[in-house]
Order: C-alpha cells, then sequence, then structure tokens
C-alpha cells in the first residue's frame, strides 16, 4: 500500500491511499483515497468507510464533518477515516465504478493485479482490515433504492459474537434496526472479508435515491457517535445534547433468494402502492407497472409472496424487468 504516512504513528494525519493508475491522459497516474488517522495511545481501533458505492452519501456527509472536528485529545486508540473510499464512483454518484464497471462491494478479496476497483478491495482486506477491532460501513439505497433507515449487523454463528453486535446496534440509537440473514454480497461483499480477517463491522442501510436529507445525516452522525462512545473510543462528552436513542425494532431481512424480494416482471413505469414501514401480508398486491407508450395494454401486477415490513423500495419509476422493488422484512423484536 502506497500511502503519505505511517499509520502506526500517533497523532492526527491526513493523506492519500495512491492506487497506481496508468491511462493514456496520464502514464505515471494515480487515484488518490482520502485518509485522516487520529492515533492516541491504546484503546479501540476502528475502521471508518463511507462511499464504498458512489451514489450513497450520508456517510460521506457525516464522515467528512467528523474527520474535522476530532482531534487527537478526542480519541483514544485508532480511529481511521475514509469519507470517500471508491473514489471514482463517488466523483461521479455511481454505484460502480465508471472506470472499470465493477461493484467494489461485489469484489472482494481483491486482486493486486487487477482491475483498479480489485486492486482497491485488495488493499482494505490485505493492508487495511488487519490493523483494525471494528469496521463501520455507513451505506444506503443509493440511486435505485429507498430504505427503511437503520444500521446493519449480519448474522453471526458465534452467539457471543451476536450478542455484543447486537448491543452496537442499541447503541446507534435509531428507530429500526437490521439482522440481515447475509451479504446480498455473500463472501465478495465488504463482511466476507471482514470474517476473514476475523473483525466485526457495523453498517447501514440509510435514505437512498440519489438523495440527503437533514433527518438521515443527523440520525447518521448521531449514531457513529453513540456507537463510538459505547465502544469507548471517544468520551461521552460527544453525545452531550444529542436526542436520547431509541430503542430499535430488530428487523431480520432475508436471504436475497427468499420470497421477501419482489422483483419487476416486465418493463414499464412502476407504481407502488405501499411504502416504507407498512405492513403486508401475503398475496398483496404490492403496486404494479405501467406501459405509458402502450396505455392500453393491462398493467402488470406486483404480488407479495410472503407477509412482512416493507423495508426497502425501488426509488425509479423507470423499472426494467428483473429489477428488485419491493424487500420485505420480518419484525424480531418489538423495540
Amino acid at each position: 500500500m502506497i500511502i503519505d504516512f505511517d499509520l502506526h504513528q500517533e497523532g492526527k494525519h491526513s493523506g492519500y491511499i495512491r492506487v497506481p493508475h496508468s491511462t493514456d491522459e496520464s502514464a505515471y497516474g494515480s487515484i488518490l483515497i482520502p485518509v485522516i488517522s487520529i492515533r492516541n495511545g491504546e484503546g479501540p481501533r476502528v475502521l471508518c468507510l463511507g462511499a464504498v458505492h458512489g451514489d450513497e452519501f450520508e456517510g460521506q456527509i457525516a464522515w467528512t464533518k467528523l474527520a474535522q472536528r476530532f482531534e487527537v485529545e478526542d480519541v483514544r486508540g485508532h480511529v481511521l477515516i475514509i469519507p470517500a473510499l471508491n473514489v471514482p464512483a463517488a466523483l461521479v454518484g455511481s454505484r460502480v465504478s465508471p472506470v472499470d464497471q465493477v461493484n467494489l462491494n461485489r469484489c472482494f478479496p481483491g486482486n493486486p493485479r487487477g482491475t483498479l476497483t480489485e486492486r482497491i478491495a485488495h488493499i482494505v482486506e490485505s493492508d487495511l482490515l488487519p490493523l483494525f477491532e471494528l469496521v463501520i460501513d455507513i451505506h444506503s439505497g443509493g440511486n435505485s433504492l429507498l430504505y427503511l433507515p437503520g444500521p446493519t449487523i449480519t448474522l453471526d454463528p458465534d452467539p457471543v459474537a451476536q450478542s455484543q453486535m447486537v448491543e452496537i446496534l442499541k447503541a446507534f440509537g435509531a428507530k429500526t434496526a437490521y439482522v440481515f440473514d447475509e451479504s446480498g454480497g455473500g463472501d465478495a461483499a465488504l463482511i466476507g472479508a471482514c470474517r476473514r480477517i476475523g473483525i466485526r463491522r457495523l453498517g447501514s442501510e440509510i435514505g437512498g435515491g440519489g438523495i440527503t436529507s437533514r433527518d438521515n445525516i443527523a440520525m447518521t452522525q448521531a449514531g457513529i457517535l453513540r456507537v463510538l462512545v459505547h465502544l469507548g473510543a471517544i468520551s461521552s462528552r460527544w453525545i452531550d445534547g444529542l436526542p436520547e436513542p431509541q430503542m430499535p425494532a430488530l428487523i431480520r431481512r432475508a436471504s436475497p433468494r427468499s420470497t421477501h424480494y419482489v422483483h419487476a416482471d416486465a418493463s414499464g413505469v412502476f407504481e407502488p402502492f405501499v411504502e416504507l414501514g407498512e405492513e403486508v401480508r401475503t398475496d398483496q398486491k404490492l403496486g404494479q407497472i405501467l406501459f405509458p407508450e402502450t396505455p392500453w395494454r393491462d398493467p402488470v401486477a406486483c404480488m407479495s409472496r410472503a407477509s412482512g415490513i416493507v423495508i426497502c423500495r425501488r426509488a425509479k419509476g423507470r423499472t426494467t424487468r428483473g429489477d428488485g422493488i419491493i424487500v420485505l422484512g420480518e419484525r424480531i423484536l418489538a423495540g
């Protein structure tokens, strides 16, 4: 890994991870990934990531603001902040990299001789993750989805580790929190890399639709601060004056192969009949696909194959056959 400073040195330092990227326009060029390292003695070691997908903005905003605010005396241990890990995608607001059309969260463990995105994944798994105990990896629904906002963990077969992560979910203090059966990307996602290295990961699904909101940004930043206080990485004074944390309703998100996922059976314009947070039943009509270019054609119904709570829906109107349009969750604990 080529980086501007020694990650092991004490103090607050900022600079870039430099990933060589030779092009016709720049034979000796590099992609620069901005990093802020704050290290103060012994204590928790936390890697803080935003923009694994470049069309997800809450993490980019929250981490940028906190990187500016945190000083050495505020931190115990090591907090490394990377507000825009997938810089090429972040700069254009896209889910996949415009350089190689690869989804960073689907290519771990990466490849040191692969495409640009594969090399970034390799740096994260081989050089960064082994230095830390926990990753806080902020995601949202991106351009195409809207999520009922909340932090996420992925089911852990170790009951002790699972219990510890549920406590971190609660510390985030959002109204809703998720336990995923598995990552949508399986072992090729960051959670797979964390498991191979043996560290924990806290994620999120906050907002989406390619937009930001004051409430979601505030919830993200407050949640991050509460988690860092819970871990002992920063002083409790950082949460003075924040709204009281809520006891979350824990919601299970099943495997993407389950009946909790509803897909479009035709290409057209999606009209939703349900919104985030609504309870639905099996065989309920959740929406329909309309065909404005052939308005005499009958709409195609989008039916539920399971009961549950709407945790995610398509944000875009124009929809292609096979697109995911609704995801249902199962409430596992009333908060």
